[in-house]
Order: structure tokens, then C-alpha cells, then sequence
């Protein structure tokens, strides 16, 4: 079993502002640290560009939205490369009352975004490339703290850490019959609500995802497989428990013959907030096998083998 240690540190520093309350000489600069899932190697890692091996890097211009107390909006942090920058200056209002933090990414845009509201990834249009999974990976993370707990540390770590809210599913294709070639052309997944639009909320009344409009959408279409080098595909979907299983379908080229082929395969019926389901399909006279195996730092997900009969198109 691999580990997969998920794990976002940093630390973003806030210019003080002077406030009647406070001298002005007073260090007040607020420190924030973040970390997601477990803090076992002590790495600085991120989110925004993601490996088979869990190792993931932050790239220029990524984004968080931190909301403050006593804010509507939240306030917009944005990489460059070294270090975190905001979009305006944040003030502790003194040293002992604790205050309530709420922070989520990605982040694109804070002015029409309010707790009740954060706009979330829209997942029915995916490439099923692992590197670009980053940019749609939605985290959130809480935190009360005071200024003196830490020396004004705003810490999203422990308990607090970032959450992964969507389920992520990482599909490996192994050719075994070598004697032949193996080209992938597209795929879909099926499954009731598995891309629906959802925003977040950080109210507690309401808090988790809710429904963005009407629609459901149940089905992810990758229409073209064709420029991947490797016969992998990884996608996020809405954390969900299904009546139906949740059924995958590729269409493949035969090199060897030059058809095309398609299979399906029904995957399982719960894919849950932060889980993370890795398969393998093996392709074997003509047949698929699923297996999976277990993934750290996520739900544990065990899959039951399953053959499946790859049929000319």
C-alpha cells in the first residue's frame, strides 16, 4: 500500500493596520498556516498539481479565499512563486477574543461571495488528465483562534486542516496482451447527480454543499483520450451514495486489428467527501479485470474484482 501524504504548508504574512485599540507600535501581523490531511514528513506540498504518488506543488497564481470575522467577503490570497500575497490588509481587532476563520480553494473571485455562497468547481467538464485535477480540487478548513494562542498563528491544521470535500477517482489501463497495441479514444461515467453544480456554505445552519439551480447532471463525458501517454485518467466527483453503481464505459483501439471496442463496467455505489478510489483495469483476451487497492490520507476504498468483455463497436 502507497502513502499518500497530502500536505499543504505555508505561511502567508498579513500587514497590520493601526487600530484605536492597539498601539501602533504593536507587532500585529497576522501568520497563517495550512496544512491537508496528515503532517507526517513535514514536505511542503499543495494542491494545484497532483501526482499518481501524492506528490503535489503549488504553481503561480493559485488562489485561496479566507473568510474574516465581521466580513462579508472574503479576502483573496494569490501565489507568486515564494510567497502568499492579499488583496487588501487584514487587522486583528486585539489580542484576546477569538475569532472565527473560514478559508476555502481554489478562489477566483471574492466580490460576490459570501459564506452561504461559495461558488464550487464546475465537474462536468474534466479532461481526465491527473495534472489538471489541482484546479479543481475544492478544500475547506475552519479555525477560532485568538491572537494570543499562537502569536497571532491563524493555524489550519489538526482538526482544523483543509478537507478534500469532493471524491476523486484515479483509473489506471493495463495492455497485457502485448503482443498488440492499445490506444484509448474516450470514456464516460454514469451515476445520478455526479457532477451536479454545487455552491458551499460555511453557515452553520447549512453547512456542506448545496445545489446550484435545478439541473442534475449525471453523466461525465471525455470525448478525446487520444493525446495521453499513459492509459490513465483521473477524475473528481460529488461525494455520493448511489442506488445505481456508478458505471464506467471506454472505447479503445485494437491496434493490432485496428477496431474499435467498448466496455463498461459498473464501479461501486459510494464515493464519498475525501475519498479517493484508485483502480486498475487490465485488459486480458479481450476481457477487463478491476482491481483496486488502498490509498493514506483518504478514505480507505477496497474494491471487489470485476471482469468485464471489451465488444467491437
Amino acid at each position: 500500500m502507497k502513502a499518500f501524504d497530502y500536505l499543504l504548508g505555508f505561511s502567508i504574512f498579513l500587514a497590520a493596520c493601526s487600530n484605536e485599540t492597539l498601539s501602533l507600535n504593536e507587532d500585529l501581523s497576522v501568520k497563517l498556516f495550512v496544512e491537508v490531511g496528515s503532517n507526517q514528513n513535514q514536505q511542503q506540498k499543495s494542491r494545484t498539481v497532483t501526482d499518481a504518488d501524492g506528490h503535489v506543488t503549488f504553481s503561480t497564481n493559485d488562489k485561496v479565499g479566507m473568510f474574516i470575522q465581521n466580513q462579508e467577503n472574503p479576502v483573496l490570497w494569490t501565489y507568486d512563486g515564494a510567497s502568499w500575497n492579499p488583496e487588501k490588509t487584514i487587522v486583528w481587532e486585539n489580542r484576546a477574543d477569538d475569532f472565527d476563520f473560514q478559508a476555502y480553494y481554489p478562489c477566483e473571485e471574492t466580490a460576490q461571495v459570501t459564506r452561504t455562497s461559495v461558488p464550487m468547481p464546475d465537474l462536468s467538464v474534466q479532461t481526465g488528465d491527473i495534472d489538471d485535477i489541482g484546479t479543481k480540487d475544492f478544500l475547506v478548513g475552519k479555525c477560532t483562534t485568538s491572537y494570543s494562542d499562537d502569536n497571532g498563528v491563524v493555524s489550519f491544521s489538526g482538526t482544523n486542516a483543509f478537507k478534500h470535500v469532493y471524491s476523486l477517482l484515479h483509473i489506471n489501463i493495463v495492455n497485457e496482451e502485448t503482443a498488440q497495441s492499445f490506444s484509448m479514444n474516450e470514456c464516460s461515467f454514469s451515476g445520478e447527480g455526479i457532477v451536479t453544480l454545487h455552491v458551499y456554505s460555511f453557515d452553520s445552519a447549512s453547512e456542506g454543499m448545496k445545489k446550484s439551480g435545478e439541473d442534475e447532471k449525471s453523466i461525465l463525458e471525455i470525448a478525446d483520450l487520444s493525446s495521453f501517454t499513459e492509459s490513465a485518467i483521473t477524475v473528481l466527483l460529488n461525494p455520493v451514495s448511489l442506488e445505481i453503481p456508478l458505471s464506467f464505459t471506454l472505447n479503445y483501439t485494437n491496434g493490432g486489428e485496428g477496431y474499435e471496442y467498448e466496455a463498461s463496467v459498473d464501479i461501486g455505489k459510494e464515493f464519498l467527501a475525501g475519498s479517493f478510489s484508485k483502480i486498475t483495469l487490465r485488459l486480458v483476451d479481450g476481457k477487463l479485470t478491476m482491481t483496486g487497492n488502498e490509498v493514506e490520507d483518504w478514505n480507505v476504498i477496497t474494491l471487489d474484482e470485476i471482469v468485464i468483455t471489451g465488444t467491437p463497436k
